[in-house]
């Protein structure tokens, strides 16, 4: 009877020892993957570095926008800005003024004539046109397209 319980406990005790050893490969892996995802990020963030792109706004759908975007050291500016009020202004990254498949940056400023906002992460080479929207109104005020 003894030798039948040793035995039962070695087995479940390898089992478990294995079983675990099993999961830290699978925990590498992972770690591995999140290395090359970051890495991946890391670069995307040095090529908007290199990128520089800019346009002039022009409003849309009777609204006013003015001033220049411009894409810089990985940084989205936006100068001599100005915009009709709105309740719920962003600024995208989109390409030909597709908000649907755009890039949200963030909260835009209609009385801040000079912002800026960190691209990290995001593939500028990916857009051609920095859009203002409110998200409430689901209204395009202005666009700028980017060379």
């Amino acid at each position: 009877m003894k030798i039948k319980t040793l035995l039962l406990s070695g087995t479940i005790a390898t089992s478990l020892l294995l079983g675990a050893c099993n999961n830290m490969d699978d925990k590498k892996d992972s770690m591995k993957e999140e290395t090359k995802s970051e890495s991946k990020m890391e670069n995307k963030d040095m090529d908007n570095a290199k990128v520089m792109k800019e346009g002039m706004f022009k409003g849309e759908n009777k609204e006013k926008v003015e001033g220049k975007a411009m894409i810089k050291d990985g940084k989205l500016m936006l100068k001599d800005f100005s915009s009709s009020k709105g309740p719920d202004l962003h600024v995208y990254l989109t390409k030909d003024g597709d908000i649907k498949k755009g890039k949200k940056i963030d909260m835009v400023d209609y009385a801040k004539s000079e912002q800026s906002f960190d691209l990290k992460g995001v593939n500028v080479k990916d857009y051609n046109t920095v859009t203002i929207y409110c998200d409430k109104a689901h209204v395009t005020f202005g666009s700028a397209m980017l060379k």
